[in-house]
């Protein structure tokens, strides 16, 4: 059997117990640092400096005075014989004598060719030394931090490392997710999400299937109503006061076919649409002209605004509900004025001088709009826009006021994928 190794140990510990053990071990080095650093005394360190410096500058008077000359010294610095030394001086025998702060001074006591010399110097003539020494002080603390830095690094990349790959892994959908087995907190969260998904794809499942089976189920009637109106049309007199139901029997029953279409297709993958060029001019022109009715008798004027023609890389059904719903909206609810369409290159913005949205629609947070009773039915329609729109990966804001609404649609290359 196998010898367990530190990192096999560590990666079964709970998150809890990882965390708390590095923090541990953090503190036992700084402690143990701070301990090292308690052992090294700064004034011996810097007594110790001085003293090897004087070693070396007396090693070299020592030769300049074999040589019979008198050595020129640094301002800070000066040399007494024993025949003109301050009586001060005269108490200290050979080595180093010094003095503390504030009258910091050191002392050299040393023989050559047969006499003895005193060599004083001035604290300030060691400044530089407290410089370095400094420097060394701070490159340590720097040196500490940096290290305490990359520990730190290297300990959190190990804690967070099963949470970093889950969330990968969650992100990506990439199943099975990782940690499924493992008894600490990333297994419960990892089981907890897996559980977590399996009920979401169990949800929209059942939500493409009820979506499939009602499209389906409910095109039959609508297209047996359908015919049977568009033969009540061919069939009546011309002066039959039924004609305009009829009519609108028609074109209502038409609009339901479209929208079960369009929520088919809402009920699929993004990634799973067929994209094709889609022109969007004699779309726009093909719903003005179905919008016609809801304009009949009243003082709206419609107009577009567009390029010759302007082509986005969509689909095609998905598209045309979205411009038909606002287009409906618009001249449904707008009694007089103007309903304007705009389009430029990756942006369609449709306005009208309608009364506005309701204050049951929300025209930041899309979600499910409450239909009114003055803009019934007008809730579904745009929930519909929205749906598709982020299904497309369009964005859409919107403008309202009473003095009428204006959406505007910035339209993507492509959906997003999922």
């Amino acid at each position: 059997m196998a010898r367990p190794t530190f990192r096999s140990i560590y990666q079964r510990l709970s998150l809890r117990t990882r965390i708390t053990v590095s923090f541990v071990l953090l503190m036992a080095g700084a402690m143990g640092f701070i301990a090292l650093v308690e052992l090294v005394d700064y004034d011996q360190v810097r007594a110790s400096a001085i003293s090897n410096e004087q070693e070396q500058q007396v090693s070299k008077l020592q030769a300049t005075l074999r040589r019979g000359q008198m050595p020129a010294l640094p301002q800070g610095s000066y040399l007494y014989r024993e025949d003109d030394v301050p009586l001060v001086l005269r108490q200290y025998g050979r080595g180093y004598h010094g003095g503390a702060a504030p009258n910091e001074w050191h002392l050299r006591v040393f023989d050559a060719q047969g006499k003895r010399y005193y060599l004083l110097q001035e604290g300030d003539y060691f400044a530089y030394l407290d410089m370095w020494i400094n420097m060394f002080a701070a490159l340590v603390i720097l040196t500490c931090v940096l290290c305490a830095f990359w520990i730190g690094r290297l300990t959190s990349a190990h804690v967070i490392a099963p949470i970093t790959r889950l969330s990968e892994a969650v992100e990506n959908t990439a199943k099975p997710f990782p940690y499924q087995q493992a008894r600490d907190e990333i297994g419960v969260l990892a089981r907890a999400f897996a559980r977590h998904s399996d009920e979401l794809e169990r949800f929209l499942h059942r939500e493409q299937c009820f979506a499939g089976d009602a499209s389906h189920e409910l095109r039959t009637p609508l297209a047996i109503i359908a015919g049977a109106a568009e033969t009540l049309l061919h069939q009546l007199p011309a002066g039959s006061h039924l004609l305009p139901s009829a009519d609108r029997i028609l074109r209502t029953t038409q609009e339901m076919e479209r929208q079960l279409a369009c929520l088919l297709l809402l009920s699929r993958s993004p990634a799973s649409l067929a994209l094709g060029p889609v022109p969007l001019r004699d779309m726009i022109e093909e719903g003005m002209a179905r919008c016609q009715p809801w304009l009949s008798g009243k003082p709206v004027m419609l107009g577009l605004d567009a390029p010759d023609e302007v082509i986005v890389v969509s689909h095609a059904e998905l598209v045309r509900s979205v411009v038909w719903n606002l287009l409906r909206n618009a001249c449904q609810y707008t009694d007089q004025g103007e309903v304007r369409v705009t389009l430029r290159e990756g942006e369609m913005a449709i306005a009208d001088t309608g009364p506005g949205l309701p204050s049951s629609i929300d025209p930041v947070q899309f979600g499910r709009f409450l239909p009114s009773a003055r803009q019934d039915g007008e809730g579904l329609g745009l929930s519909i826009v929205q749906r598709v729109v982020e299904h497309l990966g369009w964005q859409m804001t919107v403008q309202t006021s009473h003095q009428g609404c204006r959406f505007l649609l910035r339209m993507n290359a492509t959906p997003p994928h999922g």
